[in-house]
């Protein structure tokens, strides 16, 4: 089963992600993705993406990963700078 868009866009957590972005002037962790065929899926990050494309952006910082296990992911988000909500 896949999250509904419109219904994370009402999340008190996806307000402050847009919050965030709106405050810094961009989107300071990449979007943590995969390759699927000729396809990305976002592994990390959907609240980014989402929040970017209501705000008007185009493009979007990632880092395409290996493989979107648990442990490699958590390994990435360490690398994450910490961004106030």
């Amino acid at each position: 089963m896949e999250k509904n868009p419109k219904n994370q866009r009402n999340s008190e957590f996806y307000k402050r992600v847009k919050q965030a972005i709106i405050k810094e002037g961009k989107i300071i962790n990449p979007l943590l993705c995969v390759q699927e065929g000729d396809k990305y899926k976002i592994c990390v990050g959907n609240n980014r993406y989402l929040a970017g494309l209501e705000l008007g952006y185009q493009e979007f910082p990632i880092l395409v990963l290996d493989n979107d296990n648990v442990i490699t992911l958590k390994e990435e988000i360490k690398k994450y700078t910490d961004v106030e909500f």
